[in-house]
């Protein structure tokens, strides 16, 4: 699997403009039941009451949710548990966005991302067969003809009551799974492979579509049960730091490829998935491969791939061009899943921008190998 890279290389993470607030919960993570049986006790004396508890067989680890009361301040709470517990791994809930940006002109010709990465042809419907595929994103919506014939498999998350209900609920999940495995509008990247798609957005009146540290939680260990382990899991999403999730990825990056999105902020440092060490970030370019203007940049940043104007479908089966890296990253996570391995991806890249590995286009646009 793809090694953390030299520490010179570690982007520095800035808030966008909009930061979600964290949620009102804590989380906390156990070895097993009879120590969060303890820690639920201990907290008894902070006020926090226990919401749910999941058993992680695959991650080896019991999650804990607690509930912070409204009268308690987040900031001194969590100092005062992290000094009389510095040896627990804990943190408030964090929310995630899916990283897109408004729909572009639809005046721009179809699959030039695909061109661009070296592939002239509109793949036959068993590229990638034999692959296995996997994404952290918005709902599916799976029925749709396009997806006829693929080996796509949906799961949705999300507790019920935060059931995705929007008529944009389901766009940049099933645009997304349009972009892997399309086999009628959209030229599919890898329409033979397997598509492990893992809804982890959910709705509320608060935040609108979005993601949880908790859910995020609960699939990486779905991930961590699946045999064989994907090639390459796409995550088109982003956010704060976690220490609960730092710690999942780089235990599972042992195991298999994460690529995320490298955020639209237009800045330098990249989100976070993408800049936990082991991730491959992915910036987003244009079809002149340039750096889109809103794509992030950095010393973290690993790829660049197309993410203009990409042609895929929404939630209803109804074409679109969408831009930013969200749509940038499942490029990469195709091209990832026929590479030898992540380090050959990196030296097979396409170098733009100064000689060499730069903070505008990381080690270059990624190249999408033929089918095998």
């Amino acid at each position: 699997m793809l090694q953390a890279p030299p520490q010179q290389w570690r982007g520095v993470v800035q808030p966008p403009t909009e930061e979600l607030p964290p949620l009102r919960e804590w989380l906390v993570f156990s070895r097993d039941l009879a120590e969060a049986e303890q820690q639920r006790l201990a907290l008894q004396a902070f006020q926090l009451s226990i919401l749910r508890r999941q058993q992680l067989p695959n991650l080896q680890r019991v999650l804990s949710v607690y509930r912070i009361p409204a009268q308690l301040d987040l900031q001194k709470l969590e100092a005062e548990l992290r000094r009389q517990f510095p040896h627990w791994q804990q943190e408030l809930n964090q929310r995630y966005r899916p990283l897109q940006l408004p729909d572009a002109a639809e005046l721009q010709q179809r699959n030039w991302g695909q061109r661009a990465m070296g592939r002239q042809q509109r793949a036959a419907v068993d590229c990638g067969k034999g692959k296995l595929l996997a994404m952290l994103d918005g709902p599916v919506n799976s029925a749709l003809s396009e997806f006829a014939g693929a080996d796509l498999h949906y799961q949705s998350l999300p507790p019920a009551q935060y059931l995705a209900r929007s008529s944009e609920a389901a766009r940049h999940g099933t645009a997304l799974a349009a972009l892997l495995v399309g086999r009628e509008q959209v030229a599919g990247l890898l329409p033979g492979a397997r598509l492990q798609a893992l809804g982890i957005f959910g709705e509320d009146r608060t935040a609108g579509l979005h993601t949880r540290s908790d859910w995020v939680i609960n699939a990486l260990e779905q991930l961590a049960g699946l045999q064989p382990a994907p090639q390459a899991v796409n995550l088109s999403f982003g956010g704060a730091h976690s220490r609960l999730l730092a710690e999942l990825f780089e235990q599972l990056a042992a195991r298999m490829d994460f690529v995320a999105a490298a955020g639209n902020d237009g800045q330098a440092g990249v989100r976070y998935p993408a800049a936990y060490p082991g991730v491959l970030a992915v910036g987003a370019v244009d079809a002149r491969l340039r750096r889109l203007r809103q794509s992030n940049f950095g010393r973290h940043l690993a790829l660049v791939a197309p993410g203009e104007d990409i042609w895929t479908l929404d939630g209803n089966g109804q074409g679109f061009y969408a831009s930013g890296t969200s749509f940038a990253a499942p490029f990469v996570s195709a091209a990832l899943a026929l590479a030898p391995s992540a380090e050959a991806l990196l030296a097979q890249a396409r170098d733009l921008g100064e000689s060499g590995r730069d903070e505008q286009y990381g080690a270059g646009l990624a190249r999408l190998p033929g089918c095998r």
